[in-house]
């Protein structure tokens, strides 16, 4: 089935052909697609963030023919390497978490966006499930990729402080 009739479907259930139960179906799937946009927009904003963190760490850490704490003793040198590798680590693994956030959902109600059918869309309460099912899984998957975002900033952070301190 093509988008257009899909949206056209929901219109009939909002106006004066649905039920009271389908328009409250409606409202819900409408609150529901707002926190699947919602989730969409906040992981876009966390993977440029770590995008960032994880390209200074992989230069910091990896690539960068320099030594950041060539001037600091040897406990300092451990520890800010081991700092850089983990928070590198917790950032590339926050960008795991995230992508599937941002994944594309081609199930609509009963049907599939990619897939032609002549079918109408079966909009009942297991099409609803599934869409509150969606909803809490990458809003679980968002959560776990913030705060390993959150633990690899900081580490970064810390590996910058370290390396600045200069403790001979």
């Amino acid at each position: 089935m093509k988008v257009d009739r899909h949206a056209l479907a929901i219109a009939r259930l909002e106006v004066d052909t649905g039920t009271p139960e389908e328009k409250a179906r409606v409202k819900a799937w409408d609150r529901l697609d707002r926190l699947l946009s919602t989730l969409d927009s906040k992981t876009s904003v966390l993977l440029r963030f770590n995008s960032i963190v994880v390209a200074a760490l992989a230069y910091l850490v990896i690539v960068s023919a320099t030594e950041p704490f060539a001037q600091s003793n040897a406990i300092v040198k451990a520890v800010g390497v081991v700092i850089g590798h983990l928070s590198l680590l917790a950032s590339v693994l926050s960008c795991g978490f995230a992508f599937p956030v941002i994944n594309v959902e081609w199930n609509f109600f009963g049907g599939r966006l990619d897939h032609r059918d002549a079918g109408e869309p079966t909009f009942d309460d297991a099409a609803l499930e599934r869409i509150g099912e969606l909803v809490t899984l990458r809003t679980r998957l968002y959560s776990r990729a913030w705060h390993l975002a959150v633990a690899g900033g900081a580490g970064f952070a810390i590996m910058v402080a370290l390396a600045t301190v200069h403790i001979p």
